[in-house]
């Protein structure tokens, strides 16, 4: 089941005196899998924020059809089980950590006994135990961050739309959303988020939809965008005769530079690495090390 689908959904906005058309999202269709982590990726401008905003109702599409829990955004009804954490958070700067999320409780209409101590264990879950009495104004950007992530986890919604929810944050602290995420998405949650940083695609994404310039550049597993990225393996091996050497050229093969440590030899993404291992044993050569060459998720994404 999608709780997410765009179909051929476009948004214009009107800038300036003469209301010059200015397209942020063109022609999108996708969906999100419900229970799944769905990365969100594209560079600045690539339409990731109008889209979030058109699936909460913060924005109408000019065009298309966009439907969130199998509802118009524009129905209420849509968001009733979901968290929203915007990219630019607000808080209001003289309450404490404690009042900033039993205020957010209060507005999504959580009331009862079990409240105080929900919030000590939200707090202490995206690690800011002992910091309830802080005021919001004294906190870094990134203590802010863990602020709304347990504001957005206090609701205990079962769909998370969250939008550069690591931004700001240092190693420990990513390394602290992605565990959330992952515990989050064990219990059958759904969690789409947009972000700059490739590496959280790699470690949490089970799916992933990348934009470019308001279009859809890719939609599907992230292994299978992963594996675009594999150019082929690294064999390191003792000196070769070269009658051996010209056998592994025509398999493919290409044989480069040889190192101190012996003869280098690159096996291409789609010749067979077991048949030019199963060669070399035959030959009594085997392999000093083994390695996959790959370029980077940011190369196979923006510089095509």
């Amino acid at each position: 089941m999608n709780i997410i689908e765009f179909s051929h959904v476009s948004k214009i906005y009107r800038k300036g005196f003469l209301a010059k058309k200015v397209p942020a999202v063109v022609d999108l269709s996708f969906a999100v899998r419900q229970g799944a982590i769905t990365g969100f990726v594209g560079p600045n401008g690539a339409g990731k924020t109008t889209s979030i905003k058109m699936i909460m109702g913060l924005a109408r599409p000019t065009g298309g059809v966009l439907q969130f829990s199998g509802r118009d955004p524009r129905d209420p009804a849509s968001r009733r089980d979901c968290t929203f954490l915007p990219e630019q958070p607000y808080f209001y700067q003289h309450l404490t950590v404690r009042e900033s999320l039993a205020f957010a409780a209060r507005l999504y209409g959580l009331r009862g006994g079990h409240l105080a101590k929900d919030i000590e264990q939200t707090l202490e879950t995206v690690g800011l135990g002992g910091n309830e009495k802080r005021k919001i104004k004294d906190l870094s950007k990134g203590m802010q961050q863990r602020v709304a992530m347990a504001q957005a986890l206090l609701m205990h919604s079962n769909v998370l739309i969250l939008d550069e929810p690591m931004s700001g944050m240092d190693p420990p602290g990513r390394n602290l959303f992605r565990a959330i995420f992952l515990s989050l998405a064990a219990q059958g949650r759904t969690i789409f988020f947009s972000t700059h940083i490739l590496d959280d695609i790699e470690l949490l994404c089970s799916d992933v939809v990348v934009l470019s310039k308001g279009r859809l550049d890719y939609q599907g597993p992230i292994d299978t965008l992963v594996h675009k990225g594999f150019k082929g393996h690294d064999l390191v091996v003792p000196r070769l005769p070269e009658a051996l050497k010209e056998e592994l050229r025509r398999m493919g093969c290409t044989l480069e530079a040889p190192g101190a440590a012996g003869d280098r030899v690159f096996v291409p993404s789609g010749i067979d690495l077991i048949q030019c291992q199963k060669r070399l044993h035959e030959h009594g050569v085997f392999c000093k090390s083994l390695t996959k060459r790959t370029i980077s998720l940011e190369d196979v994404l923006y510089k095509k």
